[in-house]
Protein backbone atom coordinates (compact mmCIF):
# COMPACT_ATOMS: atom_id res chain seq x y z
CA UNK A 1 0.00 0.00 0.00
CA UNK A 2 0.98 3.65 -0.90
CA UNK A 3 1.49 6.23 1.51
CA UNK A 4 -1.75 8.59 1.03
CA UNK A 5 0.55 11.87 0.15
CA UNK A 6 1.54 9.70 -2.84
CA UNK A 7 -2.02 8.43 -3.31
CA UNK A 8 -3.13 11.69 -3.42
CA UNK A 9 -0.80 12.79 -5.77
CA UNK A 10 -1.66 9.97 -7.97
CA UNK A 11 -3.51 11.81 -10.85
CA UNK A 12 -0.17 14.15 -11.13
CA UNK A 13 2.12 10.97 -11.24
CA UNK A 14 0.26 9.12 -14.51
CA UNK A 15 -0.24 12.05 -16.44
CA UNK A 16 2.96 13.72 -16.00
CA UNK A 17 4.82 14.31 -19.75
CA UNK A 18 8.61 12.86 -17.95
CA UNK A 19 8.89 9.50 -16.74
CA UNK A 20 8.08 9.33 -13.08
CA UNK A 21 8.91 5.55 -10.80
CA UNK A 22 8.46 4.44 -7.62
CA UNK A 23 11.18 2.00 -6.69
CA UNK A 24 11.64 0.06 -3.40
CA UNK A 25 14.91 0.62 -1.24
CA UNK A 26 16.08 -3.18 -2.33
CA UNK A 27 15.77 -2.60 -6.31
CA UNK A 28 12.01 -3.42 -6.90
CA UNK A 29 10.16 -1.27 -9.51
CA UNK A 30 6.58 -0.65 -7.35
CA UNK A 31 5.38 1.63 -9.83
CA UNK A 32 5.50 3.76 -13.19
CA UNK A 33 3.91 5.88 -15.19
CA UNK A 34 3.25 5.96 -18.99
CA UNK A 35 5.71 8.39 -19.94
CA UNK A 36 8.30 6.46 -18.35
CA UNK A 37 7.35 2.97 -20.33
CA UNK A 38 7.37 5.05 -23.49
CA UNK A 39 10.77 6.19 -22.87
CA UNK A 40 12.19 2.98 -21.70
CA UNK A 41 10.27 1.47 -24.72
CA UNK A 42 8.45 -1.34 -22.75
CA UNK A 43 4.80 -1.29 -21.77
CA UNK A 44 3.51 -1.55 -18.13
CA UNK A 45 2.39 -4.45 -18.18
CA UNK A 46 6.22 -5.79 -19.34
CA UNK A 47 7.86 -3.69 -16.33
CA UNK A 48 5.39 -5.30 -13.83
CA UNK A 49 5.49 -8.93 -15.18
CA UNK A 50 9.24 -9.75 -16.63
CA UNK A 51 11.24 -10.97 -13.85
CA UNK A 52 14.00 -9.78 -14.13
CA UNK A 53 13.52 -6.57 -15.37
CA UNK A 54 15.30 -6.64 -18.68
CA UNK A 55 18.94 -6.17 -18.82
CA UNK A 56 19.07 -2.58 -20.01
CA UNK A 57 16.40 -2.03 -17.45
CA UNK A 58 17.88 -3.33 -14.77
CA UNK A 59 20.96 -2.22 -15.22
CA UNK A 60 19.30 1.14 -14.95
CA UNK A 61 17.69 0.45 -11.68
CA UNK A 62 20.70 -1.35 -9.57
CA UNK A 63 22.98 2.29 -10.56
CA UNK A 64 20.16 4.24 -9.47
CA UNK A 65 19.86 2.06 -5.92
CA UNK A 66 23.78 2.74 -5.29
CA UNK A 67 23.32 6.24 -6.21
CA UNK A 68 20.44 6.70 -3.82
CA UNK A 69 21.72 5.09 -1.04
CA UNK A 70 23.14 8.46 0.83
CA UNK A 71 19.98 9.61 0.37
CA UNK A 72 18.57 7.45 3.24
CA UNK A 73 21.02 8.93 5.79
CA UNK A 74 20.08 12.21 4.81
CA UNK A 75 23.12 13.00 3.58
CA UNK A 76 21.95 14.44 0.09
CA UNK A 77 18.61 15.34 -0.58
CA UNK A 78 18.82 14.56 -4.25
CA UNK A 79 20.88 12.57 -6.38
CA UNK A 80 21.55 12.77 -9.86
CA UNK A 81 22.21 10.44 -12.41
CA UNK A 82 23.00 10.50 -15.87
CA UNK A 83 23.21 7.13 -17.96
CA UNK A 84 23.36 6.06 -21.36
CA UNK A 85 20.00 4.01 -21.70
CA UNK A 86 20.06 1.16 -24.73
CA UNK A 87 16.36 1.35 -26.11
CA UNK A 88 14.83 -2.18 -27.60
CA UNK A 89 14.35 -0.31 -30.69
CA UNK A 90 18.37 -0.67 -30.89
CA UNK A 91 19.56 3.57 -30.14
CA UNK A 92 21.12 4.53 -27.22
CA UNK A 93 19.67 6.96 -25.37
CA UNK A 94 20.73 9.91 -22.66
CA UNK A 95 18.63 10.01 -19.67
CA UNK A 96 18.58 12.71 -17.03
CA UNK A 97 17.41 10.79 -13.61
CA UNK A 98 16.82 12.92 -10.27
CA UNK A 99 16.50 10.63 -7.15
CA UNK A 100 14.93 11.20 -4.06
CA UNK A 101 13.75 9.21 -0.94
CA UNK A 102 10.00 8.90 0.29
CA UNK A 103 9.64 8.50 3.98
CA UNK A 104 6.79 7.31 6.55
CA UNK A 105 5.62 9.46 9.49
CA UNK A 106 8.44 8.50 11.69
CA UNK A 107 10.70 10.23 9.36
CA UNK A 108 11.78 6.50 8.03
CA UNK A 109 13.03 5.93 4.19
CA UNK A 110 10.22 3.85 2.41
CA UNK A 111 10.72 4.41 -1.64
CA UNK A 112 12.55 6.34 -4.23
CA UNK A 113 10.84 8.15 -5.96
CA UNK A 114 13.06 8.72 -9.49
CA UNK A 115 11.90 11.09 -12.63
CA UNK A 116 13.36 10.06 -16.09
CA UNK A 117 13.89 13.03 -18.82
CA UNK A 118 15.15 12.28 -22.49
CA UNK A 119 18.39 14.15 -22.22
CA UNK A 120 19.33 12.89 -25.79
CA UNK A 121 18.73 15.65 -28.01
CA UNK A 122 20.84 18.20 -25.04
CA UNK A 123 23.44 16.20 -25.65
CA UNK A 124 23.95 15.95 -28.91
CA UNK A 125 23.60 19.77 -29.08
CA UNK A 126 26.07 19.46 -26.71
CA UNK A 127 28.45 17.66 -28.59
CA UNK A 128 27.70 19.16 -31.70
CA UNK A 129 28.89 22.55 -30.39
CA UNK A 130 32.03 21.07 -28.09
CA UNK A 131 32.52 19.56 -32.31
CA UNK A 132 32.14 22.53 -33.50
CA UNK A 133 34.57 24.16 -31.07
CA UNK A 134 37.19 21.37 -31.70
CA UNK A 135 36.68 21.93 -35.48
CA UNK A 136 37.01 26.09 -35.72
CA UNK A 137 39.63 25.80 -32.80
CA UNK A 138 41.64 23.66 -35.52
CA UNK A 139 40.69 25.63 -38.52
CA UNK A 140 42.24 28.73 -36.95
CA UNK A 141 45.33 26.77 -36.04
CA UNK A 142 45.36 26.06 -40.01
CA UNK A 143 44.04 29.65 -41.22
CA UNK A 144 46.75 30.81 -38.81
CA UNK A 145 49.30 28.50 -40.14
CA UNK A 146 47.91 29.30 -43.92
CA UNK A 147 49.23 32.72 -43.14
CA UNK A 148 51.99 32.44 -41.57
CA UNK A 149 53.69 30.65 -44.37
CA UNK A 150 52.12 32.90 -47.21
CA UNK A 151 55.06 34.23 -49.11
CA UNK A 152 52.87 38.00 -49.41
CA UNK A 153 52.65 40.26 -46.32
CA UNK A 154 49.14 40.07 -44.09
CA UNK A 155 47.97 42.33 -42.04
CA UNK A 156 44.51 41.87 -39.86
CA UNK A 157 43.09 46.14 -38.37
CA UNK A 158 40.54 46.58 -36.12
CA UNK A 159 39.30 50.07 -37.23
CA UNK A 160 43.34 50.97 -38.06
CA UNK A 161 45.07 49.11 -34.87
CA UNK A 162 46.88 45.96 -36.14
CA UNK A 163 46.10 42.90 -34.69
CA UNK A 164 48.21 40.39 -36.64
CA UNK A 165 50.56 40.77 -39.54
CA UNK A 166 52.41 37.25 -40.62
CA UNK A 167 56.31 36.81 -40.71
CA UNK A 168 56.59 38.44 -44.52
CA UNK A 169 55.09 41.44 -43.50
CA UNK A 170 57.35 42.07 -40.23
CA UNK A 171 59.83 41.64 -43.44
CA UNK A 172 57.90 43.86 -45.20
CA UNK A 173 58.23 47.06 -43.13
CA UNK A 174 61.36 45.65 -41.58
CA UNK A 175 60.27 45.02 -37.93
CA UNK A 176 61.98 42.49 -35.48
CA UNK A 177 59.07 40.64 -33.99
CA UNK A 178 55.26 40.99 -33.42
CA UNK A 179 55.28 42.91 -30.30
CA UNK A 180 56.81 46.08 -32.19
CA UNK A 181 53.38 46.88 -34.42
CA UNK A 182 50.57 44.98 -32.37
CA UNK A 183 48.60 48.04 -31.32
CA UNK A 184 50.23 50.19 -33.51
CA UNK A 185 47.65 52.17 -36.06
CA UNK A 186 48.54 51.66 -39.43
CA UNK A 187 48.64 55.95 -39.84
CA UNK A 188 52.20 55.68 -38.28
CA UNK A 189 53.07 52.88 -41.24
CA UNK A 190 50.78 54.15 -44.40
CA UNK A 191 53.23 57.33 -45.48
CA UNK A 192 51.24 61.06 -44.81
CA UNK A 193 50.47 61.56 -47.95
CA UNK A 194 48.00 58.41 -48.30
CA UNK A 195 46.25 59.38 -44.78
CA UNK A 196 43.46 60.84 -46.50
CA UNK A 197 43.10 57.44 -48.99
CA UNK A 198 43.02 55.24 -46.09
CA UNK A 199 39.89 57.54 -44.25
CA UNK A 200 37.96 57.58 -47.07
CA UNK A 201 38.67 53.51 -47.71
CA UNK A 202 37.61 53.29 -43.56
CA UNK A 203 34.76 55.26 -44.15
CA UNK A 204 34.02 53.30 -47.25
CA UNK A 205 34.18 49.86 -45.75
CA UNK A 206 32.22 50.51 -42.52
CA UNK A 207 29.21 52.18 -44.69
CA UNK A 208 29.49 49.77 -47.39
CA UNK A 209 31.33 46.67 -46.43
CA UNK A 210 33.47 47.26 -48.71
CA UNK A 211 37.47 47.28 -49.21
CA UNK A 212 38.55 45.94 -52.68
CA UNK A 213 42.19 46.33 -54.20
CA UNK A 214 44.65 49.75 -52.98
CA UNK A 215 47.87 50.85 -53.36
CA UNK A 216 49.74 52.80 -50.50
CA UNK A 217 53.31 54.42 -50.21
CA UNK A 218 54.20 52.83 -46.76
CA UNK A 219 56.98 54.24 -44.36
CA UNK A 220 59.08 51.30 -42.89
CA UNK A 221 60.10 51.18 -39.35
CA UNK A 222 63.36 51.34 -40.59
CA UNK A 223 62.66 55.03 -42.72
CA UNK A 224 62.51 53.32 -45.79
CA UNK A 225 59.79 53.99 -48.26
CA UNK A 226 58.24 51.25 -51.07
CA UNK A 227 54.90 50.96 -52.91
CA UNK A 228 52.69 48.50 -52.01
CA UNK A 229 49.92 46.67 -53.62
CA UNK A 230 47.35 44.56 -51.96
CA UNK A 231 43.21 43.56 -51.41
CA UNK A 232 41.35 43.85 -48.33
CA UNK A 233 38.39 42.30 -47.12
CA UNK A 234 36.14 41.55 -44.12
CA UNK A 235 36.66 38.75 -41.82
CA UNK A 236 35.85 37.62 -37.90
CA UNK A 237 39.36 37.79 -35.87
CA UNK A 238 39.05 37.02 -32.47
CA UNK A 239 35.47 36.67 -32.31
CA UNK A 240 35.41 40.76 -33.54
CA UNK A 241 35.12 41.76 -37.05
CA UNK A 242 37.91 43.36 -39.06
CA UNK A 243 39.81 43.96 -41.86
CA UNK A 244 42.79 41.21 -43.83
CA UNK A 245 44.53 42.79 -45.95
CA UNK A 246 47.11 41.33 -48.33
CA UNK A 247 50.04 43.03 -49.62
CA UNK A 248 52.39 42.71 -52.14
CA UNK A 249 55.85 45.27 -52.20
CA UNK A 250 56.04 46.97 -55.19
CA UNK A 251 59.61 47.72 -55.03
CA UNK A 252 61.32 45.57 -57.47
CA UNK A 253 58.84 44.84 -59.77
CA UNK A 254 58.76 49.07 -60.12
CA UNK A 255 62.58 48.46 -60.44
CA UNK A 256 62.75 45.91 -63.41
CA UNK A 257 59.55 47.93 -64.98
CA UNK A 258 62.05 50.87 -65.17
CA UNK A 259 65.06 48.62 -66.45
CA UNK A 260 62.20 46.87 -69.21
CA UNK A 261 61.38 50.61 -70.11
CA UNK A 262 64.94 51.59 -70.25
CA UNK A 263 66.06 49.12 -71.97
CA UNK A 264 63.28 49.51 -74.73
CA UNK A 265 64.10 53.04 -74.86
CA UNK A 266 67.79 52.52 -75.56
CA UNK A 267 66.58 49.86 -78.42
CA UNK A 268 64.23 52.33 -79.70
CA UNK A 269 67.06 55.16 -79.89
CA UNK A 270 69.21 52.43 -81.48
CA UNK A 271 66.37 52.10 -84.21
CA UNK A 272 66.17 55.03 -84.97
CA UNK A 273 69.83 56.63 -85.21
CA UNK A 274 69.33 56.03 -89.10
CA UNK A 275 66.79 58.82 -89.29
CA UNK A 276 67.98 60.78 -87.02
CA UNK A 277 71.50 60.43 -88.35
CA UNK A 278 69.79 61.58 -91.73
CA UNK A 279 67.92 64.42 -89.87
CA UNK A 280 70.90 65.89 -88.67
CA UNK A 281 72.60 65.31 -92.40
CA UNK A 282 70.22 68.16 -93.59
CA UNK A 283 70.99 70.98 -91.92
CA UNK A 284 74.86 70.33 -91.57
CA UNK A 285 74.80 70.19 -94.89
CA UNK A 286 73.22 73.55 -95.46
CA UNK A 287 75.20 74.75 -93.11
CA UNK A 288 78.27 73.73 -94.88
CA UNK A 289 76.70 75.75 -98.14
CA UNK A 290 75.67 78.91 -95.99
CA UNK A 291 79.46 79.08 -94.29
CA UNK A 292 81.25 78.55 -97.87
CA UNK A 293 79.09 81.56 -99.31
CA UNK A 294 79.65 83.60 -96.23
CA UNK A 295 83.67 82.83 -96.51
CA UNK A 296 82.98 84.24 -100.45
CA UNK A 297 81.26 87.64 -99.76
CA UNK A 298 82.52 90.38 -98.90
CA UNK A 299 79.57 91.58 -96.58
CA UNK A 300 78.03 89.79 -94.46
CA UNK A 301 74.45 88.87 -95.02
CA UNK A 302 72.26 88.69 -92.06
CA UNK A 303 69.97 86.01 -93.67
CA UNK A 304 72.57 83.16 -94.07
CA UNK A 305 73.04 84.10 -90.38
CA UNK A 306 69.53 83.39 -89.34
CA UNK A 307 69.25 79.96 -91.36
CA UNK A 308 72.51 78.60 -89.84
CA UNK A 309 71.01 79.56 -86.18
CA UNK A 310 67.85 77.91 -87.50
CA UNK A 311 69.07 74.80 -88.87
CA UNK A 312 72.10 74.28 -85.86
CA UNK A 313 68.60 74.92 -83.31
CA UNK A 314 67.06 71.76 -85.27
CA UNK A 315 70.12 69.23 -84.73
CA UNK A 316 70.28 70.73 -81.28
CA UNK A 317 66.54 69.52 -80.70
CA UNK A 318 66.74 66.34 -82.43
CA UNK A 319 69.77 65.28 -80.38
CA UNK A 320 68.29 66.42 -77.26
CA UNK A 321 65.35 64.82 -77.66
CA UNK A 322 67.50 61.26 -78.43
CA UNK A 323 69.20 61.99 -74.95
CA UNK A 324 66.21 62.18 -73.26
CA UNK A 325 64.77 59.13 -74.19
CA UNK A 326 67.81 57.27 -73.37
CA UNK A 327 68.29 58.31 -69.76
CA UNK A 328 66.42 57.06 -67.14
CA UNK A 329 63.31 59.40 -66.26
CA UNK A 330 61.78 60.30 -62.93
CA UNK A 331 57.91 59.66 -63.47
CA UNK A 332 55.75 62.43 -62.56
CA UNK A 333 52.27 62.27 -64.43
CA UNK A 334 51.21 65.48 -62.76
CA UNK A 335 52.24 68.02 -65.29
CA UNK A 336 50.00 70.37 -67.18
CA UNK A 337 51.12 69.31 -71.10
CA UNK A 338 50.09 70.97 -74.09
CA UNK A 339 49.21 67.51 -76.13
CA UNK A 340 49.39 68.92 -79.40
CA UNK A 341 53.50 69.93 -78.81
CA UNK A 342 53.69 66.49 -77.55
CA UNK A 343 52.80 65.10 -80.87
CA UNK A 344 54.67 67.48 -82.95
CA UNK A 345 57.68 66.96 -81.67
CA UNK A 346 57.87 63.48 -82.43
CA UNK A 347 56.56 63.87 -85.59
CA UNK A 348 59.73 66.25 -85.73
CA UNK A 349 61.99 63.40 -84.64
CA UNK A 350 60.16 60.64 -86.65
CA UNK A 351 60.20 62.54 -89.60
CA UNK A 352 63.18 61.36 -91.15
CA UNK A 353 62.89 57.85 -90.11
CA UNK A 354 59.86 58.36 -92.20
CA UNK A 355 60.87 59.77 -95.56
CA UNK A 356 63.95 57.06 -95.72
CA UNK A 357 60.89 54.71 -96.50
CA UNK A 358 58.83 57.34 -98.98
CA UNK A 359 56.19 57.74 -95.98
CA UNK A 360 54.59 60.86 -94.91
CA UNK A 361 53.22 61.81 -92.03
CA UNK A 362 49.78 64.15 -92.04
CA UNK A 363 49.07 65.48 -88.76
CA UNK A 364 46.00 67.32 -88.38
CA UNK A 365 45.57 69.43 -85.38
CA UNK A 366 42.97 71.19 -83.24
CA UNK A 367 43.09 74.83 -83.32
CA UNK A 368 42.22 75.54 -79.92
CA UNK A 369 45.35 73.52 -77.40
CA UNK A 370 44.61 70.49 -75.76
CA UNK A 371 45.81 70.34 -72.38
CA UNK A 372 46.60 67.44 -70.34
CA UNK A 373 48.17 65.89 -67.28
CA UNK A 374 51.20 63.59 -68.03
CA UNK A 375 55.48 62.93 -67.81
CA UNK A 376 56.41 64.28 -71.42
CA UNK A 377 59.30 61.57 -72.29
CA UNK A 378 57.18 58.92 -71.42
CA UNK A 379 54.56 60.21 -73.46
CA UNK A 380 57.14 60.94 -76.22
CA UNK A 381 58.21 57.17 -75.88
CA UNK A 382 54.20 56.00 -76.30
CA UNK A 383 54.06 58.11 -79.54
CA UNK A 384 57.61 56.84 -80.88
CA UNK A 385 56.30 53.33 -80.08
CA UNK A 386 53.13 53.78 -82.36
CA UNK A 387 54.59 55.86 -85.09
CA UNK A 388 57.41 53.46 -85.30
CA UNK A 389 55.26 50.54 -85.86
CA UNK A 390 52.76 52.75 -88.79
CA UNK A 391 56.21 53.06 -90.23
CA UNK A 392 57.59 49.43 -90.23
CA UNK A 393 54.28 48.34 -91.24
CA UNK A 394 54.27 50.37 -94.43
CA UNK A 395 57.42 48.55 -96.67
CA UNK A 396 55.94 50.21 -99.49
CA UNK A 397 55.78 54.09 -98.66
CA UNK A 398 52.50 55.47 -98.27
CA UNK A 399 51.04 58.21 -95.94
CA UNK A 400 50.54 57.99 -91.75
CA UNK A 401 47.76 59.92 -90.74
CA UNK A 402 47.13 61.57 -87.13
CA UNK A 403 44.69 63.33 -86.03
CA UNK A 404 43.90 64.99 -82.71
CA UNK A 405 40.44 66.02 -81.26
CA UNK A 406 39.40 66.05 -77.76
CA UNK A 407 35.28 65.55 -76.50
CA UNK A 408 33.70 64.43 -73.11
CA UNK A 409 36.86 65.82 -71.07
CA UNK A 410 39.07 63.64 -73.42
CA UNK A 411 41.50 64.02 -75.90
CA UNK A 412 41.86 61.58 -78.56
CA UNK A 413 44.66 61.30 -81.03
CA UNK A 414 43.99 58.33 -84.11
CA UNK A 415 47.39 57.19 -86.22
CA UNK A 416 46.19 55.75 -88.76
CA UNK A 417 49.23 53.72 -91.44
CA UNK A 418 48.29 52.04 -94.93
CA UNK A 419 50.31 49.28 -93.71
CA UNK A 420 49.38 45.21 -94.20
CA UNK A 421 47.39 44.91 -91.15
CA UNK A 422 46.70 42.59 -88.75
CA UNK A 423 44.13 39.69 -87.79
CA UNK A 424 41.61 39.74 -84.70
CA UNK A 425 43.63 36.98 -83.24
CA UNK A 426 47.17 39.10 -83.31
CA UNK A 427 45.30 42.18 -82.27
CA UNK A 428 43.71 39.96 -79.04
CA UNK A 429 47.54 38.70 -78.56
CA UNK A 430 48.91 42.60 -78.51
CA UNK A 431 50.35 43.82 -75.19
CA UNK A 432 51.58 40.22 -74.42
CA UNK A 433 55.32 39.70 -73.81
CA UNK A 434 57.49 38.53 -76.13
CA UNK A 435 54.77 38.69 -78.88
CA UNK A 436 55.44 40.76 -81.71
CA UNK A 437 54.44 40.87 -85.40
CA UNK A 438 57.87 41.98 -86.44
CA UNK A 439 60.93 39.78 -87.44
CA UNK A 440 63.22 41.23 -85.01
CA UNK A 441 60.48 41.98 -82.19
CA UNK A 442 60.42 41.82 -78.37
CA UNK A 443 56.66 42.11 -77.87
CA UNK A 444 57.77 44.34 -75.12
CA UNK A 445 57.51 47.78 -76.91
CA UNK A 446 53.62 47.94 -77.03
CA UNK A 447 53.22 46.14 -73.63
CA UNK A 448 55.04 48.98 -72.33
CA UNK A 449 53.21 51.50 -74.70
CA UNK A 450 49.86 49.89 -72.62
CA UNK A 451 51.38 50.46 -69.03
CA UNK A 452 52.16 54.06 -69.60
CA UNK A 453 48.84 55.04 -70.70
CA UNK A 454 46.99 53.05 -68.62
CA UNK A 455 49.14 55.33 -65.57
CA UNK A 456 47.97 57.99 -67.19
CA UNK A 457 44.72 57.19 -67.13
CA UNK A 458 44.32 56.37 -70.55
CA UNK A 459 42.98 53.68 -72.46
CA UNK A 460 44.27 52.16 -76.36
CA UNK A 461 42.23 50.50 -78.88
CA UNK A 462 42.91 49.11 -81.89
CA UNK A 463 41.13 49.09 -85.30
CA UNK A 464 42.61 46.80 -88.19
CA UNK A 465 42.04 45.22 -91.96
CA UNK A 466 44.24 42.99 -93.22
CA UNK A 467 46.08 44.90 -96.40
CA UNK A 468 44.21 47.70 -95.49
CA UNK A 469 46.30 49.31 -92.63
CA UNK A 470 45.85 49.74 -88.80
CA UNK A 471 44.63 52.74 -86.54
CA UNK A 472 45.40 53.08 -82.91
CA UNK A 473 43.29 55.31 -80.92
CA UNK A 474 44.82 56.59 -77.67
CA UNK A 475 42.13 58.39 -75.08
CA UNK A 476 43.52 60.47 -72.10
CA UNK A 477 41.96 62.73 -69.62
CA UNK A 478 41.69 66.83 -70.50
CA UNK A 479 42.50 69.31 -68.24
CA UNK A 480 41.42 73.29 -68.25
CA UNK A 481 44.24 75.40 -69.82
CA UNK A 482 47.15 76.03 -66.71
CA UNK A 483 48.43 79.38 -65.89
CA UNK A 484 51.75 77.44 -66.18
CA UNK A 485 52.75 74.36 -68.19
CA UNK A 486 55.83 72.21 -68.98
CA UNK A 487 55.01 72.18 -73.17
Amino acid sequence: MLPNEVQNYDFAFTQASIGMALISLDGLLLKANSALCKLLGYTLDDLNTLSPNPPAVHELIHNLIQNGKPLQSKLLDQALLEPSYDHPAGYRLSLGITISVIRDQQDEPLYYFAQFENKSLIRQMENHVQHTKINLHENEDAFQQMLDGLPLAVLITDHGIIQYTNPAGLRLIHADNMDMIIGMSTNNIVDASNHDRISERRKKYYTHNSAGAICYLIRCLNGEQKYVEGYSFSITYNGNRAILGVFKDLSEQMVEDERLMQSERLSTAGQLAAGIAHEIRNPLTAINGFMKLLRSSEHKNEQYFSIIESELKRIEFIVNELLILSKPQTVNINKPLNFSSIIEQVITLMSGQAAMKNIEILPTFPEQSIWILGEPNQLKQVFINLFKNAIEAMDHGGIIHIQICSSDNKARIHVQDEGCGMTEEQIQRLGRPFFTTKESGTGLGFMITQNIIHNHGGVISIVSELEHGTTFTVTIPTIMEPEEAII
